[in-house]
């Protein structure tokens, strides 16, 4: 996505959060959990309280990668994406062997979520 133009982008993020929803979360999916948690990172980086999180530092330019102002169903697939191909018992928190690096993961998702939820709500933009 780096590369491609602010509309590419929001295009890309767009069908990733649709794919996830539409399947339901439901493996195998045509949509990766790391692909939804991706497009949801692009999206918490481009609001306020977002460009504070330190997994953005491998991609200083990613608070620009989407234009602005976006409106809040955007912020509210991310999180409704997020939720259904990560639920609490789902085989992606299941595979992990490593429990420090499932731990890492599920700080990451709460972060995203706690940076969108305002967002979906139409308190923040």
């Amino acid at each position: 996505m780096e590369e491609q133009p602010a509309p590419q982008r929001l295009e890309v993020v767009e069908r990733t959060f649709r794919a996830a929803i539409e399947v339901g979360g439901s493996p195998p999916s045509s949509v990766l959990p790391e692909e939804v948690m991706a497009a949801a990172a692009v999206v918490a980086a481009n609001v306020p309280a977002g460009r504070s999180l330190a997994w953005k530092e491998g991609y200083p330019s990613i608070t620009e990668w989407l234009s602005k102002p976006f409106t809040s169903p955007l912020a509210s697939s991310a999180i409704q994406a997020l939720e259904l191909v990560l639920p609490a018992d789902g085989w992606f928190w299941k595979s992990w062997v490593d429990a420090g690096e499932r731990e890492e993961d599920q700080t990451t998702i709460d972060s995203l979520i706690a940076v969108l939820r305002p967002v979906s709500e139409g308190e923040s933009r």
